[in-house]
């Protein structure tokens, strides 16, 4: 994940962008960010304030409950993003395709290794593993 959209207007000097980029890490305001301009952006609404100011709220609301995340995934795109990567319907893809779709939905961490050589992931599978991983993903915020 680049951190350059946030730092661009931020002028910082040496050990103290280092201590500024440690911050966001530590605390995942970077992927916050990213997840609800990504949110905004996706949707585009009207009064764009109003709308991030609603999805950090429905955000801490859903971490106390652990239910209602907002999302841009459900599980039908889920369903879809998997049949486009299992073009001749066999159930499953392999570990290399797991891996760019946990890349492209930003679900993979950065030092993560996914075995390439292992077992190939089923429709479920995917499906399941997604879902949590996006669960973990905004309860960390």
């Amino acid at each position: 994940m680049t951190l350059e959209f946030l730092t661009r207007r931020l002028v910082l000097n040496g050990g103290l962008e280092q201590n500024a980029l440690k911050y966001l890490e530590k605390h995942k305001v970077a992927d916050l960010l990213v997840s609800i301009t990504s949110s905004l952006l996706f949707f585009r609404p009207e009064k764009p304030r109003e709308f991030l100011l609603n999805i950090l709220t429905r955000i801490k609301v859903a971490k106390i409950t652990a239910v209602d995340f907002p999302t841009l995934m459900d599980d039908s795109n889920l369903i879809s993003m998997f049949e486009i990567m299992d073009p001749a319907n066999q159930g499953f893809i392999t570990p290399v395709q797991y891996k760019e779709a946990l890349k492209n939905l930003g679900l993979l961490g950065p030092d993560e290794e996914i075995n390439e050589d292992g077992e190939v992931i089923s429709k479920e599978d995917f499906k399941d593993d997604v879902n949590r991983r996006t669960l973990e993903m905004w309860s960390a915020f």
